[in-house]
């Protein structure tokens, strides 16, 4: 289930493991998930001999199709070889270091290039995290968050509930007298239900709490939103040194790795030199170091902001349809759009009614979403066309009203 976090529960590990097991066997017997794609051209992806309509991807701003990043590939793969198979400590690609000049001009920030967003956040906190400090994380950040929490060994690890300041602040207040450093860990815009931080309101909780630091993955927020594509993070909270950003080198991107924006050289060092994955990690092949330089150029152009400014109107142009057809969406402005279900099986038969009409959409159930809110997750990008949008909702339309 795409770009799953996972959400807490009170039952066992082993029980756990057991419900995602049958939710999941139960939607790969339906024909739901767990399946292989064939040909793929952006606006349609051919499942099984099926060719359908793509609304399920995270490539929002259509940029893996583009001959820019194609022949970026293709330019270091003749320079480069396919891999150069040696650690980043001894010896790295010359195409790092002019992909991590180009993402600082993207973002206003030093950057350092992981090889992949997950294997950055594990890098990161448990350097960033210091005897002494504490965490709080967002219940419904994503999994790789959690995974880079459980391994920091040197502070407590404290659940949040998701996007309650109230929450938030009760806890601060009992954390303060006891850690030099409160780190939050959350998403920028969380990959589900398609909701923002709450930037404005993180803004005044750094003014309110000295100790307050913000480590924030913004993967999905990468490409499609703010200048340059920097994301809503930095959009909003950029000029804070008390804050690190995770970039998404995939999705919007359309390239592969991740990227950590960070307050300054220092910082940006010592997770290079002690982050566990920095020194024992493979690195991004040379073919996607060039793919993602040309992303970089691609993203620095001044008709980037136009493409921005287009997919944002089909975003709209998606909740307009979708409330005239009186299909019930969230009301956020993102490509990531959630229709609820009232049970797994609704949510496999909706699915399956919308492969058979030709759309590939995502069904999301636990641990992607709480248990009780299944649902159907489809996204919008620069591949789908106004008549594909307005035919996805008619077509939700009809299989919710049957």
């Amino acid at each position: 289930m795409v770009s799953a976090s996972p959400v807490r529960s009170t039952m066992s590990p082993d029980r756990g493991q057991d419900v995602v097991y049958r939710i999941i066997s139960e939607a790969r017997a339906r024909g739901t998930t767990v399946r292989t794609a064939g040909r793929y051209t952006g606006r349609t992806i051919e499942i099984e001999g099926s060719v359908l309509r793509n609304f399920g991807g995270c490539s929002y701003m259509g940029l893996d199709r583009r001959p820019e990043l194609t022949d970026g590939a293709a330019a270091a793969l003749r320079e480069y070889g396919t891999q150069l198979s040696v650690s980043r400590v001894y010896l790295q690609c010359g195409l790092y270091e002019t992909l991590e000049a180009k993402l600082q001009q993207m973002t206003g920030r030093p950057v350092l290039v992981t090889p992949s967003t997950t294997l950055g956040h594990l890098a990161a906190l448990p350097v960033l995290v210091r005897e002494g400090d504490a965490v709080l994380i967002d219940q419904f950040a994503h999994a790789s968050l959690h995974a880079a929490t459980a391994a920091v060994r040197n502070a407590p690890v404290r659940l949040v509930r998701h996007s309650r300041m109230d929450r938030l602040e009760e806890a601060l207040a009992d954390l303060a007298p006891r850690h030099a450093h409160i780190w939050l860990v959350v998403d920028g815009l969380y990959s589900m239900f398609g909701d923002f931080a709450p930037f404005e309101a993180l803004s005044r909780l750094l003014d309110r709490w000295p100790q307050l630091r913000l480590y924030i993955d913004d993967a999905h927020g990468t490409g499609w939103l703010g200048t340059h594509g920097r994301g809503g993070a930095l959009m909003h909270l950029g000029h804070r040194r008390e804050v690190v950003v995770a970039l998404s080198l995939n999705k919007s991107f359309a390239a592969a790795g991740g990227a950590l924006a960070v307050p300054d050289e220092t910082t940006k060092n010592r997770i290079r030199l002690c982050g566990g994955p920095m020194i024992f990690s493979g690195p991004i092949q040379p073919p996607m170091l060039g793919a993602a330089v040309a992303s970089t150029e691609v993203h620095l152009h001044p008709s980037h902001a136009q493409a921005q400014a287009e997919l944002l109107s089909r975003i709209d142009y998606a909740l307009e349809c979708a409330d005239a057809a009186g299909v019930p969406l969230a009301t956020h402005r993102t490509p990531i759009f959630f229709v609820p279900c009232d049970s797994t099986d609704e949510m496999n038969d909706r699915a399956r009614a919308l492969h058979r009409d030709g759309f590939w959409v995502c069904p999301s159930a636990f641990p992607a979403v709480p248990i009780n809110r299944p649902g159907i997750r489809f996204t919008v990008t620069m591949h789908n066309e106004r008549e594909d949008i307005e035919a996805l909702v008619a077509a939700l339309a009809r299989c919710m009203a049957s």
